[in-house]
């Protein structure tokens, strides 16, 4: 016999029958089921109170980073979002010594809700602090004719600024 579903209710009756005297063969002939899983059955019943076994809860591959290491990466991601995927593989090595595949890496941050997004080059390169410090520098040591200024109509927009980032979802 191949493997197909057996209903509750006809596992707690095969099992039923057998307690009541009924011999196993006249059982499996007529219910359509094998020895073994009258067998199988009566274990699980003995054991766990019921035909139906309890769920493995630790099924499919074991994680590659546990809790504490996930935690660690997503809060060095918002703390530097723009790291490629390359340079976040680096640091896992390097401070969690595992190794892991870019394609996993992008699947566990992909999973956590965050997304690989434009950031916003005015907000990255705006610091009050160090604009205050230039106006007063200007303010103090300069004069109008010392000024130069210069054409930027030909600036293409390269700046070692990253583009992109990785943010939450939405």
């Amino acid at each position: 016999m191949g493997f197909r579903h057996i209903s509750k209710d006809i596992k707690d009756r095969a099992l039923w029958l057998r307690s009541e005297g009924y011999i196993t063969d006249d059982i499996c002939e007529i219910l359509g089921i094998s020895e073994c899983s009258i067998r199988r059955w009566k274990n699980t019943l003995d054991e766990h109170g019921t035909v139906i076994p309890p769920s493995n809860l630790l099924q499919g591959r074991p994680r590659t980073l546990n809790s504490d290491q996930c935690n660690d990466l997503f809060t060095m991601l918002e703390d530097t979002p723009e790291l490629y995927l390359d340079e976040i593989q680096d640091w896992v090595a390097l401070s969690h010594d595992v190794s892991m595949l870019k394609s996993a890496l992008h699947a566990l941050i992909r999973d956590a809700g965050s997304t690989y997004k434009m950031l916003c080059k005015a907000a990255a390169e705006c610091d009050e602090e160090a604009r205050a410090i230039f106006k007063t520098f200007i303010s103090e040591h300069l004069t109008a004719d010392m000024v130069v200024t210069v054409d930027e109509t030909s600036k293409d927009d390269r700046t070692i600024f990253r583009r992109w980032g990785r943010a939450p979802h939405g």
